[in-house]
């Protein structure tokens, strides 16, 4: 076996049915391949093809969150490396995810989602950590927290979500 300087390999050579799985992983080759340049990752997954780009751009997302695990602003402008509009609202919603995987996560992925500036972005960003909220932490206690912790304007939606 070899490894290709292609950065869409071995995604380019598998069965149709993987290639999803495949691109959702692909970027951690591609971070190897581009030396940690996520303006490459991002150019490279804008070359995916059109029905595997958001398992890459959210792959994408979850490199950068590990990468910055505990620097929300180093991962926003990390995502930036995406294209603006819904490939970035990808990265950043696969870097916040990253970010909130057990209840220690949770002051850091509301803290990403409160320094995005665009209302897209943010509004995504939101959704994200909304729908991750209740699997994550157990009691009504932790939850009404967590909404209690959310910016105003979206604190509304939180309680909706957030049961």
């Amino acid at each position: 076996a070899y490894l290709s300087d292609d950065p869409h390999f071995p995604c380019t050579i598998v069965e149709e049915k993987y290639k999803g799985s495949c691109y959702f992983l692909q970027t951690s080759r591609m971070l190897a391949l581009f030396k940690g340049d996520f303006s490459k990752i991002g150019n490279a997954c804008s070359g995916a093809p059109a029905l595997y780009q958001r398992s890459c751009f959210e792959s994408m997302g979850r490199d950068v969150g590990g990468r910055f695990r505990n620097n929300p602003q180093d991962a926003i402008d990390a995502c930036k490396g995406a294209p603006q509009g819904e490939k970035r609202r990808w990265c950043l919603a696969g870097a916040v995810q990253d970010s909130f995987w057990d209840p220690a996560g949770e002051g850091m992925a509301r803290e990403f989602c409160r320094l995005l500036s665009d209302v897209s972005e943010k509004a995504l960003c939101y959704d994200t950590i909304f729908e991750r909220a209740p699997q994550i932490l157990a009691s009504d206690s932790q939850r009404n927290s967590f909404c209690a912790n959310i910016e105003l304007p979206y604190q509304t939606k939180c309680r909706e979500i957030v049961r």
